[in-house]
């Protein structure tokens, strides 16, 4: 992609926004979408600054999350496969 970078101040100030809010490489990944979607090649990276404006904060991992549902059927069938593979484990130590 090559775009001129002609931006007013603050145009500058909205992209440097952007940048701090999500990071270089969600801006050009964004880009590269944008840039195949466009119906004509774009010109100028403003063809880009609203979209990088609107990206949301990246979402701040805070771990793994604990699940409310129940297990799921291939977790209890696993569940049952270990017991099973317990049981077979036991008889067959106490045969020997």
């Amino acid at each position: 992609m090559n775009v001129s970078w002609t931006f007013t101040g603050p145009e500058w100030i909205e992209l440097r926004d952007a940048v701090r809010r999500v990071g270089t490489p969600t801006l050009v990944d964004h880009a590269a979408r944008a840039w195949q979607a466009a119906k004509s090649q774009p010109y100028s990276a403003r063809y880009f600054l609203r979209g990088w404006t609107g990206l949301q904060d990246a979402p701040t991992y805070t771990g793994p999350r604990a699940l409310d549902a129940p297990p799921s059927p291939a977790q209890t069938y696993l569940a049952q496969m270990q017991t099973i593979a317990a049981e077979l484990r036991a008889a067959e130590g106490g045969h020997q």
